[in-house]
């Protein structure tokens, strides 16, 4: 059962600016940029305590070359590439809420697993992400 004094609310998408990080793999250097695109807004009192977001990234490598395509169910039967990685630029997206409160969120990737072998339909690398988000109203 849902709380009474919590309700959803309309937002603006102010700004999406995207995180930005770089591994190499092999002899690839690759970059991905990822997006947090809010779907929703949970306010309480008038305060805001959670947004709720899906997240879209990109990969690029500097060497695309064709193989397997990219399925999940190949990725029982492969070894994953752990990277390290370094982040380029840690991004956010800004939201509006209520015509005045402006908040920050921002994902932060807590692992990345990249099947070398099995590519896209444009020859990058399949990567599978894991994250976090935070946010910050200010």
């Amino acid at each position: 059962m849902r709380n009474r004094e919590t309700e959803y609310q309309l937002f603006e998408v102010i700004n999406v600016k995207p995180l930005i990080v770089k591994f190499s793999v092999k002899d690839e250097n690759i970059t991905l940029m990822f997006y947090l695109i809010p779907n929703l807004v949970r306010i309480e009192k008038d305060q805001v305590v959670s947004v709720g977001s899906s997240a879209i990234f990109s990969v690029f490598s500097d060497k695309p070359r064709f193989g397997d395509m990219c399925d999940p169910r190949k990725f029982i039967n492969k070894t994953p590439i752990i990277p390290e990685i370094t982040t380029i630029d840690e991004g956010g997206t800004e939201i509006r809420v209520n015509d005045k409160k402006i908040i920050k969120i921002k994902a932060k990737i807590t692992n990345i697993n990249v099947y070398s072998d099995l590519r896209d339909n444009l020859g990058n690398p399949c990567v599978n992400v894991s994250w976090i988000q935070s946010i910050n109203v200010e």
